[in-house]
């Protein structure tokens, strides 16, 4: 089996990783995280904390991040169904602010998304069954907790009224 490999890279410290795979009579194995090969590819990830989500059709969980000293790197997976993986420079700073970059990560796809410290993360749930898997760099710290709302960003999203948490209705507005 060959190792994980950056694909493209869309925003600085945003990488698409090929999670290659085998198949066999019995089904397939996939590689999702390798430290040493991503380490000769410049990326140093190290992950602290990983999470499970399980979502319906038209679930929209985001747009999330962490500041502070519980800003992380984040490592997404989709491993059932497909989801529409969506990522925004939350920096005003950055000439990258507000400049989203939309990926469909789904189960068949071998592809995951290593999100650097800065960036806003959600995705839209495509399929009545959707994984998504996650590893964090950090440990979440709810009072470090942030988040922008979904419609406040520049992007065109497939759905005009998702399934949302209330805390995921009432984040502020990007701008």
């Amino acid at each position: 089996m060959t190792d994980l490999s950056i694909c493209r890279q869309p925003l600085p410290g945003v990488h698409t990783l090929k999670t290659p795979s085998v198949y066999d009579h019995r089904g397939s194995l996939a590689k999702l995280f390798h430290y040493d090969s991503l380490a000769q590819q410049g990326i140093s990830f190290k992950p602290a904390e990983s999470f499970l989500t399980k979502s319906k059709f038209s679930v929209l969980r985001g747009m999330h991040f962490q500041i502070g000293n519980a800003a992380h790197e984040k490592l997404v997976t989709c491993i059932k169904g497909r989801v529409l993986d969506v990522v925004v420079d939350v920096s005003p700073d950055s000439r990258f602010f507000n400049k989203p970059f939309a990926i469909e990560l789904a189960e068949n796809k071998e592809i995951s998304l290593l999100i650097g410290k800065g960036y806003a993360h959600g995705f839209l749930s495509l399929d009545h069954d959707c994984w998504m898997l996650y590893s964090t760099t950090t440990i979440h710290c709810p009072s470090l907790d942030k988040g922008v709302l979904w419609s406040s960003i520049d992007f065109d999203w497939p759905i005009s009224n998702p399934i949302l948490s209330p805390r995921d209705l009432s984040h502020p507005r990007i701008v």
